[in-house]
């Protein structure tokens, strides 16, 4: 009886035994997994930190590069010439507004045909002498001495009936005092006793030139001179005028307007730059100039 009992002492001591062996065994595989893991995880740590390390050494690396290369005299030199080539620019863009001023004016500069010269004379009363004779922006002035009051007003018929000119006027008829010249009753009588001044306007087309400039105490030019060449009564027009962008990238807006030497009042300026343009119509000869100032700072 009792070795019965300590047989049965003895099965549940080797089941407690196997039980305790099976859970240490579980107990180990869990311990080298979690260990696997953090050498797993410490191998990947470390190779980040070893990536990063690199490539921060490699960036350092080009920015000591490029400190030394920027400290250099090469480098300086090319600094400086970029500056040179900068200041050349200026000097050329101004060179290119003159030289397209000049030939602007060279253009449109007043001409007048030998055929209206013909004209005049074959009209000119025989009691008239014309004694000066000059051509600007389409209008012809005509001064000289006259026997009667009434010449000037028949020459001007005359310049009417050839439908010559768009507008005639006189400007002055003068009587001229002789007395006291010296001069015999004869001679008297034969004298120019006037003198006039007339103007004649002719059938021709006008210049309209755009320019501009940045606004300053010294008006530098933006581009050269745009000009064309109208007829009375076509409209010019000008679109795109509320910004300039340079050839830096600098970008300039619109600030003031100028036409025929009068500023633009504010009223006007608001529908410019709310059309993004300026027109008119040609009636004589249209000088625009456009005044910017920086917006972006520059580069």
């Amino acid at each position: 009886m009792a070795s019965k009992k300590n047989f049965e002492s003895s099965k549940r001591d080797m089941n407690f035994f196997s039980e305790f062996t099976s859970s240490s065994g579980q107990m180990g595989s869990y311990v080298s997994f979690i260990l696997l893991v953090l050498f797993g995880l410490l191998i990947l740590g470390g190779a980040i930190f070893a990536v990063v390390f690199i490539q921060t050494a490699a960036i350092k690396k080009d920015i000591s590069t490029i400190n030394t290369k920027m400290q250099s005299e090469s480098y300086q030199a090319e600094l400086l010439s970029y500056s040179d080539i900068n200041n050349n620019m200026a000097l050329l863009n101004q060179q290119s507004y003159d030289v397209s001023a000049l030939f602007s004016r060279v253009e449109n500069m007043g001409k007048i045909d030998s055929k209206y010269m013909d004209a005049i004379y074959d009209n000119v009363p025989k009691d008239i002498v014309v004694t000066d004779f000059t051509y600007n922006l389409g209008t012809i002035t005509l001064k000289g001495k006259a026997e009667s009051y009434y010449s000037p007003m028949d020459m001007i018929a005359n310049f009417t009936a050839a439908k010559l000119f768009t507008h005639v006027n006189i400007e002055d008829i003068t009587l001229v005092n002789i007395s006291g010249t010296g001069l015999t009753q004869e001679e008297l009588t034969l004298a120019k006793k006037y003198t006039f001044t007339i103007t004649c306007s002719l059938k021709s087309s006008y210049p309209v030139t755009v320019s501009k400039f940045i606004d300053s105490a010294i008006a530098t030019p933006l581009t050269a001179v745009k000009s064309q060449t109208l007829g009375v009564g076509e409209q010019y027009s000008e679109s795109g005028i509320n910004t300039f962008t340079a050839e830096d990238g600098s970008l300039y807006s619109l600030n003031r307007v100028i036409i025929n030497d009068t500023v633009v009042p504010e009223a006007d300026m608001a529908l410019i730059r709310q059309n993004d343009s300026i027109s008119g119509i040609v009636a004589s000869s249209v000088e625009i100039n456009l005044y910017y100032i920086l917006t972006n700072g520059g580069k």
